[in-house]
C-alpha cells in the first residue's frame, strides 16, 4: 500500500494501554487515539477550547514529528517494527506537570540519557522515509526559529530535534485557569509519581490535513540491554 496524498505519519511515545497514565490522558483530552472514540469525563466541554490542538494530536510525546512519506506505508511500518524489535525497553523517570512556552504539559522530573538517545535515533533512522516539505511551508515555519532551529528544520524537517528536543506530553494549548488546573492535577497525580517503562514505539496517522491523529501501530521494544 502506498502513502495517501496529504496523509502524515509520526513516531510517538504513548503509555501502554494498561497504564493509568494512558487512561488519564485520553480522559483529559476527551479522545482515545487507539479507538478513535470519544472519552466522556465531567468538565470536558468547559476545557475543550483549551485542549483543542492537544486533543487532535492525541495523548503522546513526539519522537519523530508528523511527516508525509516518500514511499509505501508498508515499507515504513516494516522498518518501524524492525527498529523496535532491536531496541531495548528503558525506564522513564517520573513525570511532572509544567507550564512553559504558553502551554501545559508533562515533562520528566529528571534527565534520561536513554530517552534522549532513543529520540535522536528515531529522528535519524526514519528520515529516509520523509518526503521533503514544500519550501514555502518550510519558510513559513522558519521565521520564528533560532538560527540553530532553522538549520535543523531544513535538514530534518522539524526544528525541535536533538539538542533542541524536550520530551513533553501536551495537556493543554495554554496555561490553565486555577480551577481547571486543579481538576487536571487531581486526575493525573496518582499516575505521575512512579517510573514506567518505555516499552513500545507508536505510529500515529493523520489521514488528511486537520484530521484527528489515530494510533496505527504499537511496536514492542524487544531488544536486550
Amino acid at each position: 500500500m502506498s502513502s495517501d496524498t496529504g496523509a502524515r505519519y509520526a513516531l510517538y511515545y504513548a503509555p501502554e494501554p494498561s497504564d493509568a497514565l494512558w487512561r488519564a490522558g485520553c480522559a483529559w483530552l476527551g479522545r482515545d487515539p487507539a479507538t478513535g472514540l470519544p472519552v466522556e469525563m465531567p468538565g470536558l466541554a468547559r476545557r475543550a477550547p483549551l485542549t483543542r490542538s492537544a486533543t487532535r494530536y492525541g495523548f503522546h510525546a513526539t519522537l519523530k514529528a508528523p511527516m508525509a512519506l516518500n514511499g509505501p506505508v508498508t515499507a515504513f511500518l516494516d522498518d518501524v517494527a524492525a527498529f523496535a524489535a532491536s531496541s531495548s525497553p528503558f525506564a522513564l523517570p517520573a513525570l511532572r506537570i509544567v507550564e512553559e512556552g504558553g502551554f501545559t504539559a508533562l515533562r520528566p522530573a529528571a534527565p534520561c540519557p536513554a530517552l534522549q538517545a532513543f529520540g535522536d535515533d528515531c529522528v535519524r533512522v526514519f528520515d529516509t522515509h520523509r518526503r521533503p516539505e514544500d519550501p514555502q511551508r518550510t519558510a513559513e515555519r522558519a521565521w520564528r526559529c533560532t538560527d540553530r532551529q532553522k538549520a535543523l528544520l531544513h535538514r530534518w524537517g522539524y526544528p525541535y530535534v536533538f539538542d533542541e528536543w524536550h520530551f513533553h506530553m501536551t495537556l493543554a494549548d495554554s496555561v490553565l485557569p486555577p480551577d481547571i488546573r486543579g481538576e487536571m492535577e487531581a486526575l493525573f497525580t496518582p499516575a505521575l509519581a512512579r517510573e514506567r517503562m518505555v516499552a513500545s514505539l507508536c505510529v500515529f496517522h493523520e489521514p488528511r490535513p486537520g484530521a484527528p491523529f489515530t494510533l496505527l501501530a504499537r511496536c514492542a521494544l524487544e531488544g536486550r540491554a
